[in-house]
């Protein structure tokens, strides 16, 4: 996951959130919380979740990633 600081560390800072070079949204601080704001549909599920650790957004975002990925067949 990568976090990219958009703002001033004074201000609420917006953190941008990508999973495998996928902008999945942005969690924004608020009080003792951050907001998760979806960017991509796929993550609408998510969208206004709130979250006291960066990394709880990371292990959201990381098994809607697993539970939404085309599963593959074993060969028989």
């Amino acid at each position: 996951m990568s976090f990219a600081i958009v703002g001033e560390l004074a201000a609420a800072p917006a953190i941008t959130i990508e999973i495998d070079d996928l902008a999945a949204g942005i969690a924004i601080r608020e009080d003792d919380a951050y907001v998760f704001v979806a960017s991509d549909a796929r993550f609408h599920l998510l969208d206004g979740s709130r979250f006291r650790r960066l990394q709880q957004i990371e292990t959201a975002v990381r098994r809607m990633v697993r539970a939404t990925r085309p599963r593959r067949h074993a060969a028989e």
